[in-house]
């Protein structure tokens, strides 16, 4: 058993809810979507099948070097959910030796059940029409709107804004999925520096006014991984 992996390497999460924290980076290599903005393309295939028990190693051995208590485990891709099954083989690895925090990056058109009791926070980023995805390849899985209504679930949604108009879109699915306000990052389409903060102006002032969050990409901000 083993997992198609592009890239392991230590960074701080950029974006989202756990933004700042020290973090290792697990990229599983496959995507079901071609995002024209996408940053990560070399993930959208090819990647280095490694077995789960060697995987484990390896991974044990970078978090060893995070010295706290609980460090933090981002898996992200691609499409993370895509090798869920031996993900979920991973993951239970991990949590009987380390029990690492674990959050899991996802574009939301796979189900998340088979890693729902190994996963501490999911975020999703679901699609809006800026990605050229068509619509029906980048349609919520119908798993998240059951799972937003069990007791305290530990997910959030993070979209991608490339213009102010997009917001409307982000409404649309906050009111089609009954997602609560409080779990949603807006975070600027952007490569550069200048870029990002050129948008981040006017997308904070659209989150002031629809009251919701807004997350930088600070991996860019502090040029690192």
């Amino acid at each position: 058993m083993s997992l198609r992996v592009s890239e392991i390497f230590r960074s701080v999460q950029g974006e989202g809810p756990l933004l700042g924290r020290v973090a290792v980076f697990l990229r599983l290599s496959g995507c079901n979507l071609r995002c024209v903005w996408c940053d990560t393309e070399y993930a959208r295939s090819g990647g280095v099948e490694i077995p789960v028990g060697k995987l484990a190693d390896k991974l044990r051995l970078s978090l060893l070097e995070i010295r706290q208590e609980k460090p933090l485990l981002v898996v992200t891709g691609g499409e993370p959910l895509l090798q869920a099954e031996n993900l979920r083989v991973l993951l239970r690895e991990l949590r009987d030796d380390l029990a690492p925090l674990v959050q899991v990056e996802t574009n939301g058109t796979v189900s998340p059940e088979p890693l729902l009791d190994l996963v501490d926070y999911f975020v999703v980023s679901p699609k809006l029409s800026n990605s050229g995805n068509p619509p029906e390849a980048r349609c919520l899985h119908p798993y998240w709107r059951a799972l937003l209504r069990a007791p305290s679930p530990q997910i959030y949604f993070k979209f991608v804004i490339d213009r102010p108009g997009d917001i409307m879109e982000v409404m649309d699915l906050l009111r089609e999925f009954s997602i609560p306000r409080d779990r949603v990052y807006l975070m600027p389409q952007s490569r550069g520096v200048e870029e990002q903060l050129s948008k981040l102006r006017w997308l904070t002032r659209l989150a002031i006014e629809y009251s919701l969050n807004v997350t930088p990409r600070l991996q860019y901000l502090a040029d690192v991984r």
